[in-house]
């Protein structure tokens, strides 16, 4: 591996930003963060993360719209995007499948979960 995956995290929530980030950190990913859907857009265009974990509730447009946005850009679409949100209705997740999110992980969730899924889709990434 030549350089560090990068990661952008999208939560209004500091807090779930911030163990996030602490979990990702420790496993030696390169994190950086954003608030609203306008900011995760600014952030992709510019930084081309290798994965982002986005919740669903966000200030402007939801996480399903980003998801869809950046899975329906050719220069994004390798992206991969998982939606982690408080939304756990059977109607959530069809729409996380419709926009063409990578993997639904519903809140709360254990940081240690998370990691070893952001770890296990990066590895089967680099061996395609």
């Amino acid at each position: 591996m030549d350089r560090p995956y990068r990661i952008l995290l999208v939560d209004d929530e500091p807090g779930i930003r911030k163990i996030l980030r602490l979990f990702l950190e420790m496993q030696g990913f390169v994190i950086s963060e954003a608030i609203t859907a306008n900011q995760a857009m600014q952030a992709i265009k510019n930084e081309k993360p290798d994965l982002v974990i986005l919740d669903v509730i966000l200030c402007g447009q939801t996480g399903f719209d980003v998801c869809e946005w950046i899975k329906s850009n050719p220069e994004t679409k390798d992206i991969l995007v998982f939606l982690f949100t408080a939304l756990n209705q059977e109607q959530d997740f069809k729409e996380g499948q419709r926009v063409g999110c990578d993997l639904y992980l519903t809140k709360p969730q254990n940081p240690k979960d998370i990691v070893e899924k952001v770890t296990e889709y990066l590895k089967t990434r680099t061996t395609l």
